[in-house]
């Protein structure tokens, strides 16, 4: 077949496209607005021989596999709105968080993107009433929240398994008040963040192995072997959480037993992974013990090595001594969630803390992270590095000054996770999460005075004394998280293990958050109108008085395609021509009508999507992964026996029957009689000798 183009495809079709502007369909979760020479990158974990590549990364040496942009966000439309139902690939919260001691509501009036082209998380000290219900005592419950701030994340819209991370951002607060907790993180699709029912014994779980004593504990064990939900049985699944960044602020000072020394402000970059290590663990406040000390003049003991995670530390990083993990203990009564004491687990934070400056904070800094999949994975966090010694290198921290040169910080290898407890590098389906928390369980003064009243509220001022001295000043100015842009890539061959999508052949999660929509679901009150987890994206109808309300504009872009991309997001009309009759009766002014391929209620989001189908589209359905049978070894030798027996008493039955029917002559001779208008009568059997009504055995 001829395949050479047209005269119409080499000359009218790219007049076509420079006069309708580029098409924003068909791209995926691309962009329009990334820059080409971000479209692809090279992988920095590269190795010179049989040494990885532990220094600087320069344009020399950038020659690592070739990887192509899967997904980006540069948030350069402003006023973007990412309540439930306005954005096809983001969700901003708008509940309580009941974790780590949280003293901040969620709320998506908190998050928008700016006039500068960033995505903004604003923190903010105001009140918010919450009524939740006790699941315990029966009744409602009331709690005043102090802090709103806001979650921005990517569940069950976009996932990604494997693949390159980074993110441009400006950090929120001042570098030398603690008291905030930005983060940029990863997590399983299978647990769905401030969302404590889908997490309970699910996080962080990255095990595939089966072990009786760990099935009860991980509620998706390789022990199970009817998993159900279109689960894989024997394949122990989970929601692992990978820290790109978690910032800490507070007053600068030396930090004790820091290798090389750290002070504050620091960040934490972490895998947080299960089953942890239950035996000699390090001391939390101290680097862990490398090697048993036996005295030289007693032959005794003097300290046991401590059993930790040998992973590889670079530049101004050290390992952090003051996280080691958390025990996931037996919960009372009271609690959102209950475990067992059997279904208590140890989880590890496997990671470092590397030393931001105040740069960070004024200034948009960029942080990558290169996550290779499953068995013989790894995890490598580099960061723009900022030199503080303006005339030579320091020995322990690198960079150009600028803060713009590539440094690895962080490796986390598969050997060394499976080495300690049998866990692996993360293989699930995972979202992106940006948030700001405020917990009295980070940054926050370790000790206060006695006469100290037990609150968190700026606005009272006996309540300060639990603050950090600066903190109720800063909250009145803007505090915002700043995020410039997040870009994801992959390796796209054929041999590659990297995914794109929440519902992949190998992981899949679709059956399984719909069989358990209530616990990804909000709670009562917000339970009553809530019917999903997620509500289906508005296709405009948002209000509106110009056309520019519906994200056309001419003067924000500058070049020619992109303003002509903006005038298509959508128009201004009348609710009559709005194709929605229930929308028509519930407001009575101008609505956005967005055109094609783009999407929410005022036309600002590109109409993103998975380029490929998931295992539920495909028709993996669980009666087609169902769980084989399966009967313990003592069960299935008795269930034997008895069908040996059974067989055996069949048999001896048979020949019995058989030599009676010999000494009988061989044959049965049955008469039927009838009687009342021919009415069958019971059979009556006569003996030998008769002529009719014969029938032979074997006939029978």
């Amino acid at each position: 077949q001829n395949m050479s183009p047209s005269l119409w495809q080499r000359t009218l079709l790219p007049l076509f496209l420079l006069l309708v502007g580029p098409a924003p369909t068909h791209s995926g979760w691309i962009d329009p607005d990334t820059p080409s020479s971000a479209k692809t990158t090279n992988l920095y974990q590269i190795k010179h021989g049989n040494t990885p590549f532990t220094h600087s990364v320069t344009d020399h040496n950038k020659t690592g596999p070739f990887y192509t942009l899967v997904f980006s966000d540069e948030f350069n439309t402003p006023n973007r709105s990412f309540a439930d139902g306005s954005d096809p690939r983001w969700t901003a919260l708008d509940k309580n968080d009941y974790t780590n001691n949280a003293l901040h509501y969620y709320t998506p009036n908190n998050i928008r993107t700016d006039e500068e082209g960033n995505l903004e998380i604003i923190t903010k000290a105001e009140d918010t009433p919450v009524v939740g219900f006790n699941d315990v005592k029966q009744e409602k419950t009331r709690v005043m929240k102090h802090f709103t701030s806001g979650m921005l994340q990517s569940w069950n819209k976009f996932c990604f398994t494997g693949g390159i991370v980074e993110i441009d951002m400006t950090f929120p607060g001042e570098h030398n008040i603690g008291g905030l907790w930005p983060a940029a993180w990863i997590l399983g699709n299978l647990g769905r963040a401030t969302y404590e029912a889908t997490t309970n014994n699910i996080w962080p779980w990255s095990y595939d192995s089966c072990d009786r004593s760990l099935q009860q504990a991980q509620t998706i064990s390789a022990c199970n072997n009817q998993n159900h939900y279109g689960l894989e049985r024997g394949k122990g699944r989970g929601a692992t959480e990978i820290d790109i960044i978690e910032v800490m602020t507070g007053k600068p000072g030396p930090l004790p037993n820091t290798d090389p020394q750290m002070e504050l402000p620091y960040v934490d970059l972490t895998l947080q992974v299960a089953p942890g290590i239950t035996k000699n663990r390090p001391t939390e406040g101290y680097q862990p013990i490398r090697k048993s000390k036996i005295s030289a003049t007693t032959g005794h003991v003097q300290s046991v090595a401590d059993n930790w995670y040998d992973i590889q530390l670079y530049g101004n990083t050290s390992l952090n001594p003051f996280f080691y993990g958390t025990y996931l203990g037996e919960t009372k009564p009271e609690e959102p969630v209950q475990r067992t004491k059997y279904q208590a687990f140890q989880a590890d934070a496997v990671g470092a803390m590397h030393q931001v400056t105040p740069r960070h904070f004024n200034t948009s800094h960029s942080f990558r992270i290169e996550w290779q999949p499953g068995t013989g994975g790894r995890l490598d966090w580099f960061v723009k590095a900022y030199r503080t010694n303006a005339t030579s290198m320091d020995g322990s921290i690198e960079g150009d000054g600028q803060g713009q040169e590539w440094v690895k910080a962080l490796s986390i290898t598969d050997e060394a996770i499976k080495e300690m407890t049998g866990a692996q590098i993360p293989a699930e389906p995972s979202y992106l999460i940006f948030n700001t928390a405020i917990s009295s369980t980070w940054g926050f003064p370790y000790k206060v005075p006695a006469y100290c009243k037990p609150c968190y509220d700026c606005s009272n001022p006996e309540c300060w004394c639990n603050f950090n001295p600066g903190f109720c000043q800063m909250m009145e100015r803007n505090v915002s998280f700043l995020i410039d842009f997040v870009r994801v890539y992959q390796k796209t061959d054929q041999d590659s293990n990297h995914t794109v999508g929440c519902d992949p052949v190998d992981y899949p999660t679709k059956e399984w958050i719909q069989g358990h929509a209530h616990m990804y679901t909000r709670p009562a009150p917000f339970g009553y109108n809530d019917y999903h987890p997620i509500k289906k994206v508005k296709k405009g109808g948002g209000s509106c008085q110009t056309d520019q309300d519906c994200g056309a504009t001419d003067s924000a872009t500058t070049t020619s395609s992109e303003r002509k991309l903006a005038k298509t997001r959508g128009t201004c009309v009348p609710p009559s021509e709005f194709h929605n009759k229930a929308l028509q009766v519930k407001i009575t002014g101008n609505v956005c009508k967005c055109n094609p391929g783009f999407t929410g209620p005022h036309c600002l989001a590109i109409d993103h999507h998975d380029d490929q189908k998931g295992a539920y589209e495909l028709g993996k359905r669980s009666f087609e992964t169902a769980a084989h049978p399966y009967f313990p070894d003592t069960l299935s030798v008795v269930a034997l026996v008895l069908v040996a027996m059974m067989l055996i008493v069949m048999v001896m039955t048979v020949r019995l029957n058989r030599r009676r029917n010999r000494a009988d002559g061989g044959t049965v001779e049955v008469t039927f009689h009838s009687r009342d208008g021919g009415a069958m009568k019971k059979p009556v059997f006569k003996a030998s000798g008769w002529n009719h009504g014969t029938i032979t055995g074997r006939s029978v």
